[in-house]
Parts: structure tokens; sequence; C-alpha cells
């Protein structure tokens, strides 16, 4: 954390407690808002939800300039849609090196970054004018940032991943998080660049589909959230099984009710199953440990994955509401269905 800016933010926050946070109140650089009226034209309405995961339509009269960002996939996707110096504060990147490598090199510069979540004071006192964050950001528990009605009561409107509630426990897809990247890049003002970044996505996803169609060989996939006493898999409906089962493999598990969470598998089912390959949910720092849990678990041995060695790691912020980052899952998965392809 910068301890530096926050021991400041800290100081002046009675000061600032006492002020509005609405956006109108904020001026705009001059260079930036140009170029953004040039972009898009202003106010735009996107659809969200507030803290009880209720619909809502958000009116943004213009593009904010002082914006917080909750989370990995907020904050990489607010830098690659350009808008790193309209960020004043982030939260939750879990490590450094999880971000991608032009990234890596951009956020120790943003003014004020903490591990775990801002709180509603200090959220207060840097006089937002647009919140980026998942659903329990905003539940008004804890340390929570603040409710939507807290911020919207202050004209501050807020963005959210809803994860677990709403739409998800249908089904999380692909589409969900081309959604996310629109929405965002229609809010900041840079709709051409969202759209850049998802027909990316999109014929990425194609071409290895097309080639997966080709072989026409479906493989049995096992997708891992956990491995311990059981195992904690990722059925069709989540976003990975959306992933894989579009690139042409046979994700192993039942339907469930919910789907921002992991079913339960027995190791016995797994065995019977017997993947011809294995994803297991990781950090790139600890990839082999991780493997090595697999490839070394007693009763995973007879698996064919296990055998032909065809057991791959994937990182967490890749599948879990990755936004831009889902670019990374597609390719991992490509990579771990046909080889051949790539080599």
């Amino acid at each position: 954390m910068n301890w530096k800016r926050y021991a400041q933010i800290c100081l002046m926050g009675a000061a600032f407690l006492i002020g509005g946070c609405g956006m109108g109140n904020q001026e705009e650089p001059a260079s930036s808002a140009a170029a953004i009226r040039q972009e898009q034209a202003f106010p735009v309405v996107v659809e969200n939800y507030d803290s009880q995961g209720n619909g809502v339509a958000t009116t943004y009269e213009k593009p904010p300039q002082k914006i917080i960002a909750l989370w990995q996939n907020s904050v990489e996707t607010l830098l690659e849609l350009g808008a790193k110096d309209r960020i004043v504060a982030v939260s939750g990147v879990d490590d450094v090196r999880h971000l991608t490598e032009e990234n890596q090199k951009i956020y120790p510069t943003l003014p004020l970054m903490t591990k775990y979540t801002l709180n509603q004071e200090t959220a207060l006192t840097l006089h937002p004018d647009f919140i980026l964050g998942w659903l329990f950001d905003f539940t008004g528990r804890a340390n929570s940032i603040g409710t939507w009605n807290f911020w919207h009561e202050r004209h501050v409107p807020v963005y959210m991943t809803m994860m677990n509630n709403a739409e998800f426990l249908k089904k999380h897809v692909i589409e969900d998080e081309l959604k996310y990247i629109e929405d965002v890049g229609k809010i900041i003002g840079n709709s051409t660049k969202a759209t850049e970044i998802c027909e990316d996505i999109q014929n990425r996803l194609k071409t290895y589909a097309d080639y997966g169609a080709r072989q026409n060989t479906h493989p049995k996939v096992l997708l891992i959230g956990s491995l311990a006493k059981d195992l904690h898999v990722y059925t069709p409906r989540t976003l990975p099984g959306d992933i894989v089962t579009r690139l042409g493999g046979h994700v192993l598990g039942k339907e469930v009710e919910s789907v921002g969470n992991t079913e339960i598998m027995s190791l016995e089912t797994a065995v019977t199953e017997n993947p011809d390959i294995i994803f297991i949910q990781s950090k790139p720092e600890i990839d082999d440990e991780t493997l090595a849990s697999v490839y070394t678990h007693p009763a995973l041995q007879e698996i064919s994955a296990v055998k032909n060695k065809r057991v791959y790691a994937i990182p967490f912020y890749t599948i879990r509401c990755p936004a831009v980052r889902v670019r990374d899952a597609i390719e991992i998965f490509a990579r771990g269905l046909y080889p051949k392809h790539f080599n």
C-alpha cells in the first residue's frame, strides 16, 4: 500500500467529508475531455444493478475523471481502455505479477494502491465520480465501500460485476465478460477501444473453436477449482466450462443451480469419469506445486490425463470474472486442448 499517500488522505479526511461527491462538481482535464468528446457523445445510459441485485439504468452525463477501481478485472480493463490518468485509487490486486507485462509497469504509477477494499470513509475523501467493483463491495457490511444507494444519493455512479447474483445464477458465459468490457468502455468514453478488445477476444475464440471442430475429438475435460478431500470443479455452466465447451471439449460435471461457486465432485467419480485433460485453478508462482498435487495424488494415478501428462494450470484471474483477461483463458485452454496446433 502507498502509505504516504494514504496518510495524506486521512489527514484531509475531515475537511473532505463535508463536501459533495457529485459527478457534476468535478473539473475535467482539458485534453482528456476533448479527446473523449470527439470519440463518443454523452450522456450515455448503462444498465447494471443495485446492491440488492435489482436492475437499474444509470445516466452518465460525461466521462468520469476520478475513478476508484476495485479488483484486478476493473483495474486492467480501465488500463487497457486508456483511463490510467483518471484512476485515483485501486484495490484488490492480489499480486502485481498477475497483471499483464505492460500493466505491471503502469500499476506503480497509480496514486493510491491497497490490497484490500477501500472503506467508505477513505473513498469519500477522494471525491470519486465513478466506482467500479464487484457486488460484495457494495453490501454495506464490514469494510464495504458503501452501498449503491449511499453513492447514488451523492451522485456518484457505481458499476458492479455480479458474480453470484442475478443472471449468473443461470449461467456465466463469455458474453457476460464482453458486456462488462463494452459497458466500461461506454462509461469512460472509449467504446471504440472496447469494441476492438471484444472483437479480438471473439476472433481468438472462433479461430480455436473452428480448429477444434475440424478435429472432431471432443476430449473429456475436468476443470478443478481446488483439490482437497474432494474436488471442487467448474461445471459446464460456469465461465471456464462455457469456454472449453465452445472450444470443443466435453466438460465433466452435472448441471447445478449456482454457477458462481464450484461443484463438489468425489475423487471416485473423477476416476470413473476418467478425463482426457485436466485444468486446475492456480497462481503462476505456485503452478509447479499445484500440478504436483494432481500428478502425485494416490487416488488419481489411473486417470488418463495424469498418465498422459495432460494436466495444466490456469490462473484464477483469467476465469473468475476476468474481463479483458478472458483472452488469456481462451489461449490457455486452447493450448491444452490442441497442443499440436500450437507446436
